[in-house]
């Protein structure tokens, strides 16, 4: 009798696991965790830079499939590790003063989210950057080792002239048009309450 009494409590606890995990999920960006970094090649060098993120959530039904949130990085805090390029940069390209923040408009997600372990996903929306909007898809490694907290890694290539930002070569200096950017994100899960 006992051991019907475990097995069938085993079976109600999978059951319950296997409910919850089909729940609509939350997930909060933690910024101070998040990292944003780039890099474009340019004349005999290649730059590397680093973008804060001021906030981000982004609900997720699994079984759905479907995504829906926001993740807003902080122009304004965009550096290279060069004070005057850096100044050239937010005057006269990123324009910061004026456009300060970046917008993932997140619309929907493809690939399985699992709620243990690692998934392989990819994020499609809109980015708007420099006052222009644009649709991109964000292909990303996310893992979570306990429901709880989850990390993830995702890099996309973006040519910057297709948000109207200015091509910042002169001269005998030649910049990539393409910049590689790399998210390292962090935050919590939560479920939907009942």
């Amino acid at each position: 009798m006992l051991r019907h009494r475990i097995a069938f409590s085993l079976v109600s606890a999978l059951c319950l696991a296997a409910v919850l995990s089909a729940e609509p999920l939350t997930f909060q960006l933690d910024p101070q965790a998040t990292k944003i970094e780039f890099t474009f090649g340019a004349t005999l060098h290649t730059v590397d830079g680093t973008l804060r993120a001021k906030e981000g959530t982004v609900r997720v039904d699994p079984e759905a499939g479907t995504a829906t949130g926001r993740i807003v990085l902080d122009a304004t805090s965009a550096r290279t590790g060069n004070d005057r390029r850096d100044r050239k940069m937010h005057e006269k390209i990123l324009e910061s003063q004026r456009y300060p923040e970046m917008v993932f408009e997140i619309e929907r997600l493809s690939g399985k989210l699992n709620s243990l372990g690692q998934s392989e996903i990819e994020l499609h929306g809109t980015l708007e950057m420099h006052g222009t909007r644009r649709p991109i898809a964000l292909p990303a490694t996310v893992f979570s080792n306990d429901g709880k907290t989850v990390t993830g890694t995702g890099t996309l290539i973006l040519s910057y002239l297709d948000w109207g930002l200015a091509d910042p070569s002169f001269f005998i200096l030649r910049v990539e048009k393409e910049v590689r950017v790399t998210v390292k994100a962090a935050g919590r899960i939560s479920t939907a309450s009942p």
